[in-house]
């Protein structure tokens, strides 16, 4: 007879598979920019991220995962920049209808914060790193900032213990493309 899992177990096992994602996400990071090994490092943390926001009910990571997910997947795909970028710019309009549709905003009113990092981020995913660098740099490293203050302020305030996954992965994952954004500067 199998026993069924109780929320205490559910939540752990939801909290390690985001720390498992976290840890791919970031050697996604500091991998070599826009390598196989890093676009599937991110498409599969992302994913993984999607499943660990719907399982822990935070519906607007969720629906804004779900833009990472699709810039993950758009970065293996041989379109030219401007397509990438309507995708990821409907994909992204759903969501926030979504959102709208749902009055995320009255229930959690720094969402407009994580909105906008989350699409930044989404946009470095399909941005090619070797061609666009700086472009690359300044989507994921600011996207990342803009995400940890909200993983921040949902850790702090609401006592969301998750949050603290989401804080601690974009802080550290904004470094790297951060560096790579200044560098591309420092060569113009």
């Amino acid at each position: 007879m199998m026993m069924k899992k109780t929320s205490v177990e559910k939540n752990r096992w939801i909290f390690y598979a985001g720390l498992f994602a976290m840890v791919l996400l970031l050697v996604g990071v500091f991998s070599e920019p826009s390598s196989l090994l890093q676009k599937t490092l991110f498409l599969i943390g992302a994913i993984i991220l999607t499943i660990v926001a719907y399982l822990n009910n935070q519906r607007m990571l969720f629906a804004l995962q779900i833009i990472i997910s699709v810039g993950s997947i758009l970065a293996f795909l041989e379109l030219i920049g401007i397509i990438k970028y309507a995708i990821l710019f409907a994909a992204s309009a759903v969501a926030i209808v979504y959102l709208l549709i749902i009055k995320n905003y009255k229930s959690d009113p720094w969402s407009i914060t994580c909105s906008a990092g989350l699409i930044l981020i989404a946009a470095g995913f399909a941005t090619d790193a070797s061609i666009y660098p700086l472009y690359f740099g300044l989507s994921l490293g600011l996207g990342g900032l803009l995400v940890a203050f909200y993983s921040f302020i949902d850790y702090f305030y609401n006592k969301n213990k998750i949050a603290i996954i989401w804080f601690v992965l974009n802080l550290v994952f904004a470094i790297n493309p951060i560096l790579l954004a200044i560098s591309a500067l420092k060569q113009h």
